[in-house]
């Protein structure tokens, strides 16, 4: 008889799999003295039975959804070998190696009765060849279940106990720190702070990874950046200092979303994390007022977010009566690589005639922009810096909220505050707290855009087209190029085709916001 070996340990620590090996030694022994001809092993080291990973489904109308399942995909090989016929029977060390979910259970139940294979545990705790074994593998599995269920809530209070204490977490530094998590590590904290900085003037997240992708700028594990850990990296609150946990929501559609949440005390206020912080917490109030705090950013930064070209986006066609936007094209003619701005054909939309010499709008338009630049500068004066009044008053709101939280929970019942006021006041302190941090946001935000601003213009020789991009988009909102008008010319003695006059810069006319 071909015997099915089923190996299986959650956490292999010491990563030798010496688990999974004494499991072997003693399953074999079993399955030999059993009569097996022939042994296959189904090893999964450092594997749960019981945690749950979320998979996208679809019903028969096809509509997605998600549903929450354990994840073994040796043990779902074994099942398909079993139903073939290319095992028999299956041992296992004992019934918890087996399963710890009913839904795996049911599934080698249904086996063991419509397909007649064997299931043994060396202990004798398995069988579920008869009535009463598949009673009690029932009720083991589900004791079995809760006692995993008690271990996760008893390390999730390890957890939450570990987070109101500052206390970072985890297996693998965070960018930006050294390996003991709290020390920072200055050349990857440069690149957020700079990374923050163009991202609070109009950069677009995108245009950063990919110049962090040509520079060669790694995850902690030396692998290149991908965006949804970027934008995590991005929005974690770690970033100024406060300790923070990933929580997952699902919305009314049943879509389900990760986001970034500060931990809070019992008394409502804000637990900071015992290590440096890389940026302010005005700065990543900002910048999350910029990108959004969940999945999918506030701004569309896919959108465009690859556009190679300077004002990709921003050229729009002055022929068709809705403007559509127009495309960068480059054409080799001869040798010679020409670049140019284009409407789209008209199968597409637009008028396929309107066209004009990319190099020379991009300098046009770069001079006007310089100018326009230069002249706010002169005639602002300097930017706001966010007031230091507002700082202490979030100081006082801190500590208010604790002093609220020492009253209500008064030993002396007759000296408590009221839960009724406790909770008004506590309100009304949260809502002038986020009002504060909303509007020194927005000065962070101005003040970034004009320093980023300010050291494109002075370096726009070596700035990413993505820097350049965010500095134009400050000021205009979109440029118009008007189409060349055919025109008599007396010395040919013909009407000459669009295209084939000097450059008119009368004929590029930007949009300002």
């Amino acid at each position: 008889m071909d015997v099915a070996i089923y190996l299986r340990i959650s956490d292999d620590r010491n990563e030798d799999e010496g688990g999974v090996r004494r499991q072997g030694v003693d399953t074999v022994g079993h399955a030999l003295v059993r009569g097996a001809s022939q042994i296959v092993f189904y090893v999964e080291n450092d594997t749960s039975a019981f945690k749950k990973k979320r998979i996208t489904m679809a019903d028969p109308e096809g509509f997605r959804y998600y549903v929450w399942r354990v994840i073994r995909p040796r043990w779902q090989k074994m099942l398909s070998a079993l139903r073939t016929g290319a095992q028999q029977g299956v041992v296992v060390a004992n019934i918890d190696r087996l399963a710890r979910d009913n839904r795996d259970l049911e599934d080698a139940i249904e086996l063991a009765t419509y397909y007649r294979r064997r299931f043994e545990g060396v202990t004798g705790s398995l069988d579920l060849n008869t009535d009463d074994g598949m009673a009690m593998a029932r009720v083991m599995v589900a004791m079995a279940n809760k006692q995993s269920a008690d271990t996760a809530r008893r390390t999730r209070r390890k957890h939450q106990e570990l987070a109101e204490a500052g206390i970072p977490v985890g297996a693998h530094r965070p960018f930006g720190w050294q390996e003991d998590k709290r020390t920072i590590d200055h050349a990857e904290a440069e690149e957020i702070r700079q990374a923050v900085a163009k991202i609070l003037a109009g950069v677009t997240p995108t245009g950063i990874m990919h110049d962090w992708h040509e520079r060669g700028v790694l995850t902690p594990r030396g692998n290149t950046w991908k965006w949804s850990p970027f934008l995590s990296m991005l929005r974690n609150p770690r970033l100024c200092g406060l300790r923070a946990r990933m929580v997952r929501s699902a919305g009314a559609t049943g879509r389900v979303s990760d986001h970034w949440e500060v931990v809070k005390k019992p008394d409502g206020t804000e637990v900071v994390g015992q290590w440096e912080p890389i940026i302010t917490r005005d700065k990543w109030d900002a910048l999350i007022a910029r990108i959004g705090e969940s999945a999918k950013p506030a701004l569309d930064y896919t959108v465009g977010g690859n556009r190679k070209y300077l004002l990709s986006g921003l050229v729009r066609c002055g022929k068709c009566q809705h403007h559509p936007r127009m495309t960068g094209v480059s054409s080799l003619i001869r040798g010679t690589r020409y670049f140019r701005y284009q409407c789209y054909g008209k199968l597409d939309g637009g008028c396929g005639s309107n066209t004009r010499s990319m190099p020379k709008v991009d300098e046009l338009i770069r001079d006007i922009v310089f100018k326009r630049h230069d002249e706010l500068s002169e005639a602002g004066g300097p930017v706001d810096e966010p007031d230091d009044g507002d700082k202490e008053r979030l100081e006082d709101i801190e500590e208010l909220l604790q002093e609220l939280w020492t009253q209500w929970k008064h030993p002396e019942r007759s000296q408590r505050l009221p839960s009724k006021d406790y909770f008004a006041m506590r309100a009304e302190l949260v809502k002038e707290r986020d009002e504060l941090l909303a509007a020194r946001s927005v000065v962070e935000n101005r003040t970034a855009s004009a320093d980023q601003a300010r050291d494109v213009r002075k370096g726009w020789d070596t700035a990413t087209v993505h820097e350049k991009r965010a500095f134009i988009e400050r000021y205009l909102e979109a440029v118009l190029i008007l189409p060349i008008e055919p025109v008599w010319n007396q010395k040919l003695g013909r009407v000459v085709r669009p295209g084939s006059r000097e450059f008119d810069e009368d004929l590029i006319e930007p949009v300002w916001r």
